[in-house]
């Protein structure tokens, strides 16, 4: 039993986790998206839920329905560039001031075909996905977001995310990517292998082989902080090609459907 209690405090499955695991209700602290943008779309008004949650690390997420009030051009190549963005998410006090570390949460990647065609449909809505690695738990002064548009232009890394997304229909397999930042491909095999380690001790862990999954925790802790911060520049950098972004969201959906059926196991 002790050792059980050792590890959940150093896996996060106490308090602190619990804590860090939270939902907040903003609302648009104007309509108005600001940016190039301004004139083609507009946020709906309403109430959203932000969610933010450890998995490995701590992530938010929430869905904005976005509503076009003009026309815009189809071949923005920030439609196409296979990274997130054009639209970015602030979060704000109820006075509309930003709050640090929560500024320019960006629109998914795979939002990039729903804005893509609404700027040819004025009139029309669709969810659109903000997310990012954050820095700290939203707090509890969260009230309001606002959100900006910014141009994303195309240049040599562009040129090489633009061929991707014309060859990526047809070769679907995970093998590396043959353009981006070589790096960004080596990060991504220690990112699976991170991934398959942290499955592998949980489910320890889940059926109660909490001394073996506790030998393995440290270790996973140091990958963790590693890749962390790795995977945070990935992001911001968009230097990643569409394949190597289509990886990345591939292993993170591996590790939150292999969470999930252990949580649902757990329940039985």
């Amino acid at each position: 039993m002790v050792v059980g209690a050792l590890f959940l405090a150093s896996c996060g499955g106490n308090k602190q986790t619990k804590s860090e695991d939270k939902t907040v209700e903003l609302k648009p602290y104007e309509k108005k998206v600001k940016g190039y943008l301004s004139d083609v779309f507009e946020v709906v008004e309403g109430t959203y839920k932000m969610e933010c949650k450890r998995n490995m690390f701590l992530e938010g997420q929430i869905q904005i329905k976005i509503k076009s009030i003009g026309k815009g051009e189809p071949s923005d190549y920030g439609f196409h560039d296979g990274n997130h963005g054009p639209l970015f998410l602030t979060v704000c006090n109820k006075e509309g001031q930003p709050i640090a570390n929560f500024t320019d949460i960006p629109s998914s990647f795979e939002a990039d075909g729903l804005l893509k065609d609404m700027v040819s449909k004025e009139g029309d809505e669709n969810w659109i996905l903000f997310k990012d690695f954050l820095k700290d738990i939203l707090p509890e002064d969260a009230a309001t977001f606002f959100i900006t548009s910014k141009k994303i232009e195309k240049d040599k890394r562009g040129s090489l995310a633009s061929r991707n997304n014309e060859s990526e229909d047809n070769d679907e397999d995970d093998t590396l990517s043959d353009t981006g930042d070589k790096k960004w491909d080596k990060m991504l095999d220690d990112y699976e292998a991170y991934a398959d380690k942290y499955i592998t001790m949980m489910k320890k862990a889940n059926d109660d082989d909490s001394l073996d999954a506790l030998f393995d925790y440290p270790d996973l802790l140091e990958k963790a902080k590693k890749l962390e911060k790795s995977l945070k520049e990935a992001e911001t950098s968009k230097s990643l090609s569409s394949k190597q972004v289509k990886r990345m969201a591939k292993i993170q959906v591996k590790m939150m459907n292999a969470m999930s059926e252990m949580n649902d196991d757990s329940e039985l």
